[in-house]
């Protein structure tokens, strides 16, 4: 991540704590990854549907700003 990529955010609207939760949630998420696919754990069924019920609740919408995509320019 490079200044020009924090400027983008904060054009969009997004507070220096709405970016630095941006990038740890981020940071985080993907090292869960990295961890997960290391030791081969394997996704249970029904996974998929209670994330998508996550997505649509309540506390999806209190978050929206984690949701929006803020427009890239070629660096």
């Amino acid at each position: 991540m490079q200044q020009s990529d924090v400027e983008t955010l904060r054009s969009v609207g997004l507070t220096d704590e709405q970016v630095l939760s941006t990038v740890a949630i981020t940071s985080v998420f993907n090292f869960m990854n990295r961890l997960a696919d290391g030791l081969g754990v394997a996704i249970p069924e029904g996974r998929e549907a209670a994330m998508s019920q996550w997505l649509s609740d309540p506390a999806k919408r209190a978050q929206d700003w984690l949701l929006t995509v803020a427009p890239v320019s070629a660096s």
